[in-house]
């Protein structure tokens, strides 16, 4: 099937793209900081005997994990509503006229600059963020052993906050892009590439729920959250 698309049609598939990206990002950067606060407090509590215990910060910091990640769902639905009435679109053809497809080829390298800018600091970002941990090795020479597991877990928590950050810029640069791409039809929304998304599009949701599902089983089960 084959949609032929008008200037306003396009303007409307745009605009919600960048919209869903803003919204999408957010979400996505939630979900990855949801958590920071939770190792934050366990690392906390491994300071000393005078702070709170382990399994009353592990709780607290469950609960904001369970606040931050519906907050996060939250966006995802918000994002939807926006690009639900143009999801078909990344799995059907599309046809522009010569005016409107050299429009949007205009904005899109227009657009380029900024593309390349988000992704460069992307990269950077989920390249270094390996930093904290590694820099915690050069300390654990001179503490002991709950010490030194505040200090890691600490740099975990600072380690995903840099790859929530990086994420984000991935997520919005890369949705914003490809709505571009969809109109044209190039890159991975080919007319070939569209009908293999097709097929696949029904088994990634099913695919993210169980590993969610095993994230959260796992993690309750063995009370193992700064290792899950």
């Amino acid at each position: 099937m084959t949609n032929t698309l008008t200037k306003d049609q396009v303007k409307q598939f745009l605009t919600a793209r960048k919209k869903s990206a803003n919204l999408t990002a957010t979400g996505v950067l939630l979900c990855i900081l949801s958590s920071a606060p939770l190792l934050a407090l366990i690392s906390f509590a491994k300071l000393g005997s005078s702070t709170p215990s382990v399994d009353t910060m592990t709780a607290l910091g469950v609960i904001i994990l369970l606040i931050i990640v519906a907050t996060g769902a939250a966006f995802f639905i918000a994002s939807n509503r926006y690009i639900k009435i143009y999801e078909k679109l990344e799995y059907e053809n599309c046809t522009l006229d010569e005016e409107t497809t050299k429009q949007v080829e205009a904005e899109k390298e227009q657009y380029a600059s900024t593309y390349t800018a988000m992704t460069i600091t992307a990269t950077v970002l989920c390249i270094i963020s390996a930093i904290p941990i590694l820099c915690g090795t050069f300390f654990t020479q001179h503490l002991t052993g709950n010490q030194i597991d505040s200090l890691m877990t600490g740099s975990v928590a600072i380690t995903l906050i840099l790859i929530a950050i990086g994420v984000f810029f991935f997520v919005k640069t890369n949705t914003i892009e490809d709505g571009y791409d969809i109109l044209l039809q190039v890159k991975d929304y080919t007319p070939q590439n569209k009908l293999g998304r097709k097929k696949m599009h029904k088994y990634a949701t099913i695919y993210w729920l169980i590993m969610t599902a095993i994230y959260l089983g796992y993690s309750f089960s063995t009370e193992n959250w700064e290792h899950s």
